[in-house]
């Protein structure tokens, strides 16, 4: 016996409370009761035996707890069941009051509904994606930069130049007054080398590179950075900050040879340099696979949340919202926009569940056990080593995770398919730059 008093219900909402009369919260309880006291173990007594009142003295919390939550699954399937919703995701409950005496169980529960949204015609979406072939040349360039990354350093007399490492001490001031993280010992860059990062980064390094060539160790001098008014971090932000930086060491670098030994270090067996090269492109493939995965993921999701215009579920929006808030609380004091951003991003991705689960509608989501797992050893190796290690504590969580995944990549080739695209030709180095 239970009363429902509908609160709010909207094209995206269903919300209800219910009050479940204590004579029925009292008959599950003493159901529960009774399955416990069917296996009940306790010395002195015969299973099947033990007194009720024994019984619910150790199970009373226990059996209290189940009882709310199995009336509030089944009335809550109940009214959906009822109202043939069609439902994004699981309802969320909210109890309000638990049974006591003289209490009566009640709760409320959230139901999204799926909103009405027009799929519209996906050949009027337009994509430009990148068309990527793998050259001799950028196998080079890739070799190049792995020597690069293991260059052999030894320490110099001369003075600095293009491509030296230098390690130095600096200590930033802004009008002559220290401020947060001012100062390092020991770091250390390469002068001239290619950096990345924001552009008040991508600055400094610059004038650090250009203030410390033909210098010698022991050489002190000042770099100038003026911050963007736009940087997050407030204290720094418009400020022109000045670094007194000490040079300590300067070493010159020479590349590894292409040898049995260095291709050992990489983990390949060979002294052949086409068979590294075979290596390193097929690497190569695995990253551009993964990279192209991961674009036209950006791109496809970007054009479907602009396609389609409807409102989503408040609910879902808040919810998301508030994980996003937790997610990211240590930024609301460098940056003021940040829950405008927030806000925005949860609306995003709120659009892009729904539009997901309508056009799964379109793809074929009855994937085997073995099918996930054929997939996942067609991945990358990083890729394959986490569902490796996943599969082997958790298969079944795994597995779902996998076919998610498949899904997701079917949805998107299935707009691709569909959408007009042009392809963009790219290098593999503009491509994994994007």
């Amino acid at each position: 016996m239970a009363s429902q008093k509908i609160i709010n219900d909207s094209d995206t909402e269903l919300k209800i409370s219910v009050v479940i009369a204590n004579e029925e919260y009292q008959k599950q309880y003493n159901s529960e009761l009774s399955i416990i006291a069917k296996t009940a173990k306790f010395d002195g007594f015969r299973q099947g035996k033990v007194p009720p009142s024994v019984i619910k003295k150790k199970f009373d919390a226990q059996c209290h707890q189940k009882s709310i939550s199995n009336l509030i699954e089944f009335y809550t399937q109940k009214i959906n069941l009822e109202k043939k919703l069609d439902l994004i995701d699981s309802p969320s409950v909210k109890l309000i009051d638990a049974p006591t005496s003289d209490k009566d169980l009640s709760f409320e529960v959230t139901f999204n509904k799926m909103p009405e949204v027009e799929l519209g015609d996906l050949k009027d979406i337009k994509i430009s994606i990148p068309d990527v072939d793998i050259t001799d040349k950028d196998i080079d360039v890739v070799i190049t930069n792995i020597q690069k990354q293991n260059t052999v350093w030894t320490d110099s007399p001369d003075k600095s130049k293009s491509g030296n490492k230098i390690v130095v001490d600096y200590l930033g001031r802004i009008d002559g007054k220290e401020f947060k993280n001012n100062k390092q010992e020991d770091f250390s860059f390469i002068i001239d080398d290619i950096v990345k990062g924001d552009p008040a980064t991508v600055a400094l390094f610059r004038e650090f590179s250009k203030k410390c060539t033909e210098k010698n160790i022991n050489d002190q001098v000042v770099v100038t950075n003026n911050m963007p008014k736009d940087f997050p971090d407030k204290e720094l932000a418009g400020k022109s900050v000045k670094y007194d930086v000490k040079i300590k060491k300067i070493s010159s670098g020479s590349l590894p040879e292409l040898n049995k030994d260095f291709f050992a270090l990489l983990g390949i067996v060979t002294d052949s340099i086409d068979e590294f090269k075979r290596n390193v492109k097929n690497h190569m493939e695995f990253e551009l696979k993964d990279k192209m995965v991961s674009k036209k993921y950006g791109l496809v999701n970007e054009k479907l949340v602009e396609f389609f215009d409807f409102v989503p579920p408040e609910s879902m929006v808040n919810k998301h919202q508030q994980e996003l808030e937790n997610q990211y609380s240590s930024l609301k004091k460098s940056d003021e926009n940040i829950d405008d951003k927030i806000k925005e991003i949860a609306i995003k991705r709120v659009k892009l569940n729904i539009i997901y689960i309508m056009l799964a509608k379109e793809v074929n989501t009855n994937i085997s056990d073995q099918q996930a797992i054929d997939f996942s050893n067609e991945q990358s190796p990083s890729f394959r080593q986490f569902y490796s290690e996943k599969l082997k504590k958790d298969k079944t969580s795994a597995l779902m995770d996998i076919k998610n995944k498949m899904v997701e990549n079917a949805i998107v080739e299935h707009v691709i398919n569909i959408a007009t695209v042009t392809p963009i030709k790219k290098t593999f180095a503009e491509a994994m730059d994007e």
